[in-house]
């Protein structure tokens, strides 16, 4: 039993020895904690403190209490600070002392910093708060604008180059139709292949090369209508064949095939030109030494060969046929013929020029024969402010400048773009 009592006493000392050594080990880093922090050398004072409280395990002294305090208000822990400060005033004796009196000014600076941290934590929850309204309320018009947008846009697949008349051909399914700067629909986009804007006419085909229907609009007039069948022109016929340029007296040439004539179109009187006298005028040609002969068929002859007078182009010019196709064009001024194998086409005379193909090439021609490269189209240019934007979404959207911003346009409707819509409603 006394063996027992000796052994329990024994442990005991080691104990009581080992926590002193430890107490003492960690007020030496306290020390140099105060040390540092006098010398205002921060991380060392940290560094010290953190060593300290390895051997500290409870604050019992004021001093350990103040430099915790002290080193957790300069990093700005002022939770952890309020609680050793409060820990210092249970443990120093000494209430009147200078440095009790600077401890309960840094207590009360601590109570200010939790203060205003406090503060600026409802404040911050506040912002939040507002940023999340005003998200929430951005998006919602910005929905209302999506939706509303959505009316806005134009499913086309391309749309070509507007004239004068705010008139442009537009593409969709491979169809071509006619439509205003504004998106509104002149002429629907489902049958017609290809497309003619000249001298302010817009001429549709159902075919290039062998067109069988062709839709007119007088940009001018802003009326339309379907040619009639080519088979009202001749029986024979079974499509227009090249279709030329329309000119600004109204008049159109194609070649239609299986016909030895040429097809001469007045798209104001929507009527076929009239024929001419052939036999009377073919006197007069030969009177004036322009052909040499021409036999009961009304048919001229050139060398060997007997040719079809066709209708008159204008300016003097007649194409000429044999067996149903063209040979070459007369000049019934001064007996020139252009021939096929360079002039392949004619269209109609219209303010001192016809428009010809020369190889494949077109290009333009006055009676005396001087070639032009160019000639003025009457259709204009655009001087609208409509711009034609497709999308991500490969629908196209409409776009005007109006009081110096940009506005979608449809019809007969304007809606701010998104940024412009967001600021409009900003304050309602």
């Amino acid at each position: 039993m006394k063996s027992l009592i000796l052994t329990f006493s024994l442990l005991l000392g080691v104990f009581s020895l080992h926590a002193q050594t430890d107490q003492e080990i960690g007020s030496i880093y306290i020390n140099k904690a105060e040390e540092s922090f006098k010398e205002d050398d921060m991380d060392a004072a940290r560094d010290y403190f953190r060593k300290a409280r390895l051997y500290i395990k409870e604050i019992d002294d004021s001093k350990v209490a103040r430099i915790g305090a002290l080193l957790s208000d300069n990093i700005g822990d002022y939770q952890k600070a309020q609680i050793l400060t409060k820990r210092y005033f249970d443990l120093e004796p000494d209430k009147s002392s200078d440095e009790y009196l600077e401890m309960l000014e840094l207590y009360v600076s601590i109570e200010e910093a939790l203060e205003a941290k406090k503060i600026a934590y409802v404040e911050a929850q506040e912002e939040l708060l507002r940023v999340e309204n005003e998200k929430r309320r951005i998006d919602s018009i910005t929905n209302l604008w999506t939706q509303k947008s959505e009316a806005f846009f134009i499913e086309i697949d391309s749309i070509g180059t507007f004239n004068k008349y705010n008139l442009a051909v537009y593409k969709v399914n491979d169809n071509l139709g006619l439509m205003d700067h504004f998106g509104n629909v002149i002429i629907e986009a489902n049958t017609y292949k290809n497309a003619i804007d000249y001298d302010g006419y817009v001429l549709l085909m159902d075919n290039k090369e062998k067109p069988t229907r062709l839709f007119c609009y007088n940009a001018t007039t802003k009326e339309g209508y379907q040619l009639p069948s080519v088979t009202q022109f001749n029986p024979q016929a079974y499509h227009y064949g090249k279709v030329m340029l329309p000119r600004t007296n109204g008049l159109l040439v194609a070649y239609p095939n299986n016909v030895s004539n040429v097809l001469v179109f007045d798209l104001n009187t929507q009527k076929f030109q009239e024929g001419f006298d052939k036999k009377e005028y073919l006197k007069t040609l030969k009177k004036n030494d322009i052909i040499e002969k021409y036999n009961s068929d009304f048919q001229i002859k050139i060398d060997k060969n007997w040719y079809e007078l066709g209708d008159a182009l204008g300016g003097g010019i007649h194409p000429l046929f044999h067996n149903n196709k063209i040979y070459g064009f007369l000049n019934t001024f001064n007996g020139n013929i252009y021939t096929s194998d360079y002039y392949s086409h004619f269209g109609a005379f219209c303010s001192g020029k016809f428009q010809i193909i020369e190889n494949e090439n077109h290009l333009w021609m006055d009676v005396d024969g001087l070639k032009f490269e160019e000639n003025s189209n009457e259709s204009g240019s655009y001087t609208g402010n409509s711009n034609f934007v497709k999308d991500s979404n490969g629908k196209y959207k409409i776009l005007q400048e109006v009081n110096g911003k940009n506005v979608l346009v449809y019809r007969d409707q304007q809606l701010p773009l998104l940024n412009d819509y967001l600021a409009k409603y900003s304050n309602k």
